[in-house]
């Protein structure tokens, strides 16, 4: 690392996270490889962090894998979901530097915001508020989240992310609520599809620990690509040649899908892509690969259409001054 300068995309999610395929190029190792010997020089990565989501068995399985050299590459980290009864909405906040004995004390210990803060600084535990513009669609629909709430949330983090599967936006949101409070930010992919890259923090320091110590000081820049709709078809149709050309090589040990029906649904795929019909007809493998990708680009546009609804209600709530901030800023 030159000049003892180095990059992380410190939110990204392999195959052991239930909404992520289980596709070989998505497991843990696959993806260590692809953000550390990324051909685009921008995107290479120094560090790793693995962060699925309520599980460290993807870390596991990755040191298991790695060479001693390489293990000292790895951040251990998990995404953590809180639903916090005093709040009425589930968060989910990054956790990094601690093992999986730690992380099974902390499920089994904490329920609250307050719980895990203290829990997070009494074993030096790294923790940030990841996506703050970010919510779980049905608790939105139901009307549980309180926007209000989000900068009271922010204070008690040390660190907020922005999130490249937010729009600019949401982004300019979280980084008022950083500036008004004098909080350091991290940028991640928050990849579900391999795109490992897509957000990254530079920071000094030559250990993963030295390094993650200089983002919680202040000390590191930010570099991200915003969500947009091609982005989000440039991943799926690669998820798609992916899924066709190679097909899943085997179902990692620990994972866990959303529901029976996910489960259901990933089978019936694969006996599809491993059929004789597709296996020895190239023809037909290329007819199937053109009607999804055709079927992907409407899909994706109904889910920009929901951020895009999402970015109008931001703007007519109270998170709307933080925009309205980030616009005065921007014409002065």
């Amino acid at each position: 690392m030159r000049d003892t300068f180095g990059k992380a995309d410190l939110h990204v999610h392999s195959s052991f996270s239930f909404d992520v395929p289980d596709l070989a190029a998505l497991h843990p190792r696959a993806l260590f490889e692809a953000a550390l010997g990324h051909p685009d020089a921008e995107r290479r990565l120094d560090w790793f962090a693995l962060t699925d989501h309520d599980t460290m068995a993807g870390w596991e399985a990755l040191v298991r894998e790695l060479p001693e050299a390489d293990r000292a590459l790895v951040i251990p980290a998990v995404e953590h979901t809180l639903l916090d009864p005093g709040l009425g909405f589930t968060i989910h906040t990054n956790l990094y530097g601690l093992d999986p004995d730690t992380y099974a004390r902390l499920r089994a210990a904490v329920r609250t915001l307050d719980e895990l803060c203290l829990f997070c600084d009494e074993h030096g535990i790294l923790y940030q508020y990841n996506h703050p513009t970010w919510w779980e669609r049905a608790e939105l629909r139901r009307g549980q989240v309180d926007f209000a709430r989000v900068p009271e949330i922010a204070a008690r983090f040390p660190v907020l992310e922005l999130n490249a599967a937010r729009t600019p936006a949401q982004n300019l949101i979280t980084a008022g609520l950083a500036a008004e409070r004098g909080l350091p930010l991290t940028a991640s992919s928050d990849t579900h599809t391999g795109a490992v890259g897509r957000g990254w923090t530079a920071a000094p320091g030559r250990t993963a620990a030295e390094f993650l110590a200089a983002v919680w000081r202040g000390e590191g820049s930010t570099h991200l690509d915003h969500l947009s709709h091609e982005a989000l078809v440039d991943e799926a149709h690669g998820l798609i040649d992916e899924f066709l050309d190679r097909g899943r090589v085997h179902g990692p040990a620990g994972r866990e899908t959303a529901s029976p029906a996910q489960a259901w649904l990933e089978h019936m795929a694969l006996l599809l892509v491993r059929s004789r019909w597709v296996q020895q007809t190239p023809a037909a493998r290329e007819s199937l690969r053109a009607l999804l990708k055709r079927a992907s680009v409407p899909i994706l546009k109904v889910v920009m259409g929901h951020e895009h609804r999402l970015d109008r209600r931001l703007a007519d709530s109270e998170l709307r001054t933080y925009l309205m901030r980030a616009h005065a800023a921007r014409a002065a």
